[in-house]
């Protein structure tokens, strides 16, 4: 299959402590149903979804010499999937803190394409994709939107984001808000450091949010049918829609929704719960 490759190493200023950039570029020829691997250090990740048969690769690492050298940029093609991995090479005990760099990565792929991005020091976006979606990083933020397809989402040190998805949700983070708006598919959202706001729209396929930390906030169509429970330890529980009650206190609900569904689940120990009705 066609492919463009051009590798670039620029110095840009002599004694300065970010004094080199290297650059990748890469376009592989694919069919829309392969997957994007990527698999990095620290690099800010951006993956965007087009219309063209093809994915397209640009990989910045600006960085001292002496850790430029020490850094593979590389994007390969396997069938119809394709491999980005920017890594360092590893070095001994006392210089682990010797890095200073910024790094980004750039891709864009067909619409329909799978998605499986894991980073251990950057954030993480990506939009207008259809596929399974697996975002991991343990130390950015991570948003997403207009998708179609499960998404499972992981980061330990920032919040997550999405804005619609046509799909299963499972978002967890340890240091942040979560925020999943437009959702049509069963939601999945914990967190242990920030506050809870989920939307949904057509059928409940079921819902579980958890924090330890924030309140929660679900938006709920009126005629959504569920089995709900909520309980909060540090403040109130509230519902604009018509929940037949089987025990209902400041801090707790048990109840149904027009009937009875898929379960609602809402548990969080620092704030208030609140179920809003909207259409």
């Amino acid at each position: 299959m066609p492919r463009h490759f051009a590798l670039a190493l620029m110095v840009l200023a002599a004694g300065s402590t970010q004094a080199a950039e290297k650059t990748l570029d890469r376009t592989f020829a694919v069919s829309p149903g392969g997957s994007l691997i990527v698999d990095d250090d620290g690099a800010e990740v951006h993956v965007s979804g087009n219309d063209a048969n093809k994915v397209t690769v640009h990989m910045v690492n600006r960085a001292s010499d002496e850790n430029l050298a020490n850094t593979t940029l590389d994007a390969v093609q396997k069938g119809n999937d394709v491999t980005v991995t920017m890594k360092r090479a590893k070095r001994g005990w006392f210089s682990w803190g010797g890095w200073n760099s910024e790094q980004s990565i750039e891709v864009t792929v067909p619409r329909r394409y799978g998605i499986n991005v894991q980073t251990s020091g950057g954030s993480i976006e990506l939009r207008d994709t259809a596929g399974v979606v697996a975002l991991r990083t343990s130390g950015g933020d991570i948003s997403a939107r207009n998708l179609a397809g499960n998404a499972e989402l992981r980061t330990s040190g920032g919040s997550i984001r999405v804005e619609t998805i046509r799909g299963d949700v499972d978002a967890n983070t340890s240091g942040g808000d979560v925020r999943l708006q437009n959702v049509d598919g069963k939601i999945a959202a914990r967190t242990s450091g920030g506050s809870v706001h989920c939307s949904l729209v057509g059928a409940n396929r079921g819902i579980s949010a958890t924090t330890s930390g924030g309140e929660i906030e679900l938006s709920l169509p009126r005629a959504t049918v569920a089995n709900v429970e909520a309980t909060t330890s540090g403040g109130e529980v509230t519902s604009e829609l018509p929940v037949t009650s089987t025990r209902w206190g400041d801090s707790h609900l048990e109840g149904s929704l027009n009937g009875g569904g898929q379960p609602i689940y809402a548990r969080t120990s620092g704030g208030s719960i609140s179920l809003r009705a909207v259409n």
